[in-house]
This record gives structure tokens, C-alpha cells and sequence, in this order.
């Protein structure tokens, strides 16, 4: 019989344990959106909600994704459901699960990767990363964002 461990080793397994399970836990929903093959550009099209927590807590974003490269974006309030900017107008670029999300005024960049009906990455105004983002396609909120690039 082995030695029984001690109480720090005790709780650095446990603490082991619970590290391993968040990160399969933070698998999920990207794993529940789709499978991780490449995106065909006829498969983008339509609608997605967007959520952007850290720059525009409190607002939900929906993009009309059109086949043709470029896209349309509104913006309400979460609780009152009212529009918070005009319609504002964009285009894309995807390679393999890579898409690259531009609006043509403001300077804001949506980059990251695409598994299945789900995208999330980095949003960036003029060069300068400003919060992370997630989207679902569809007219549903994604909930809670989770990164699937780097």
C-alpha cells in the first residue's frame, strides 16, 4: 500500500482535475455549433448574431452575410431591443476556417475562425485589438463567447 497524500498534494490533484475539466467544458460550444472542416463560402451566408463583451457589453449585433463577399450589420439593446446605430456595411474574406470580417467606415476588423454555425476571434479598430467576439448563425445569441483561436 502507498503512502496517502498529503493535503497540498490533495488539493493540487484537485485543482489539476477541475483546470482539465473547464477546458473540455469551454470545448462545447464549438463542438455543439458544428464540426471544425473548412467553411464553404455559400454555407456563411445569412444571418449571425454577434456578441462583443468586452467593447459593447449589453448590445447584440446581427450580421446579413451575402454570398457575394460583403455583409450588413445592425445593433440593439439586449433589454430594450432598440437600434443603437444606422446599418453599416462590410466585406469578408474566409480561407479554410479563417474569416476575416471588414466594415467599410468605422475601421473595425472581425478576425478569427469558424467551426460549423459558430466564429469567434479578436475584433480590432485600426490595428489596435479591442475585445474578443463571438457569433452564431442564425438568429439565436451565442449566450457566452469562447474563443476558438489563439
Amino acid at each position: 500500500m502507498g503512502v496517502p497524500p498529503t493535503l497540498f498534494e490533495a488539493r493540487m490533484a484537485a485543482l489539476r482535475f477541475a483546470r482539465l475539466t473547464l477546458a473540455l467544458l469551454m470545448l462545447l460550444p464549438p463542438l455543439l455549433a458544428g464540426s471544425a472542416r473548412a467553411a464553404p463560402a455559400d454555407e456563411l451566408a445569412g444571418e449571425w448574431t454577434i456578441l462583443i463583451p468586452d467593447a459593447f457589453p449589453g448590445i447584440a449585433f446581427s450580421w446579413q452575410v451575402k454570398q457575394d463577399g460583403t455583409y450588413l450589420e445592425d445593433a440593439r439593446r439586449v433589454v430594450s431591443g432598440r437600434r443603437t446605430k444606422p446599418t453599416m456595411a462590410g466585406h469578408w474574406s474566409l480561407e479554410d476556417r479563417h474569416l476575416v470580417m471588414t466594415q467599410d467606415t468605422q475601421g473595425f476588423v472581425f478576425e478569427g475562425d469558424i467551426s460549423g454555425n459558430y466564429y469567434s476571434g479578436s475584433l480590432f479598430l485600426k490595428g489596435v485589438e479591442i475585445s474578443h467576439f463571438c457569433a452564431l448563425k442564425g438568429g439565436k445569441s451565442p449566450g457566452t463567447c469562447t474563443r476558438l483561436s489563439a
